[in-house]
């Protein structure tokens, strides 16, 4: 199962295990864009869901019966200061983002160890590490889908189940449209994609923690690698540098900058 697979990442890993063999079950809110994804393998059949309501997470995990790997790449994303940010999307951020990810888990492990085998791949970001702004509650979605992934790779370690992250950089997606507020099925988003790094090369690291999960170094894996150093934003000498940084990120003018406009 791959949630959020109408478009960008979840649109790349579903292909990508298509081809290696996986029956894939992919999961988003656009209709249109799935049944197109569909449609490009014969080992991809959609299902229709919005993971913000927590009513329609029990039928997709039913419907889909046995689950050997699973997914959670579907998220949403947020720019801008936590004073300015609306109630009730601090809400929706939380459900798509952690409570979908965590239900989901929940309904389909249980058969995973039951089976002794299974991957649980969390996609996650590189703001799982240091939180700054503009990314501040996105951030902290973030840190807790890596905090949740590794208490449960460690429950789940020598059971034939295995848990990772992957933690991509800036990916040429339509993750700033939303994250301004479009959030939409993607069918409604049109092509405006931003400046950033191929949704494939997250798509390859999925699928090296779906088959090097289990052993050490596959746990979490940056994309690109390099941008695991960031990590290092929480030493204490250098979160000065990014306390410093964050005067200059915190202004609206550089959040336009970032999005290319």
């Amino acid at each position: 199962m791959v949630t959020g697979a109408s478009s960008g990442i979840g649109w790349e890993i579903a292909l990508l295990l298509a081809r290696k063999g996986a029956r894939v079950q992919a999961v988003a809110r656009s209709e249109d864009d799935l049944e197109r994804l569909a449609g490009m393998h014969p080992n991809i059949t959609s299902h229709v869901a919005d993971l913000a309501v927590a009513e329609q997470r029990a039928p997709l995990a039913e419907s889909a019966g046995n689950v050997d790997i699973l997914v959670n790449n579907a998220g949403l994303g947020w720019t801008g200061l936590v004073e300015d940010m609306p109630p009730d999307r601090v809400r929706q951020l939380f459900e798509v983002n952690v409570m979908a990810l965590v239900d989901l888990t929940q309904r389909v492990i249980p058969g995973m160890l039951a089976r002794k085998r299974g991957r649980v791949v969390n996609v996650a970001s590189v703001v799982s590490w240091v939180s700054a702004p503009p990314f501040t509650m996105y951030s902290a979605t973030k840190f807790a889908v890596q905090g949740f992934s590794e208490g449960l790779r460690r429950e789940v370690a020598g059971r034939g189940v295995a848990v990772s992250t992957v933690n991509p950089g800036p990916i040429s997606t339509k993750f700033w449209t939303r994250s301004s507020g479009e959030d939409r099925p993607s069918q409604h988003l049109g092509d405006d994609l931003k400046p950033g790094l191929p949704p494939s090369l997250v798509a390859r690291a999925v699928l090296r923690a779906v088959r090097l999960g289990a052993f050490p170094g596959y746990g979490t894996i940056a994309v690109p690698r390099l941008l695991g150093l960031t990590r290092l934003g929480a030493v204490p000498g250098l979160r000065l540098v990014v306390n410093a940084g964050s005067l200059v990120s915190r202004q609206p003018s550089v959040w336009r900058l970032m999005q290319g406009n």
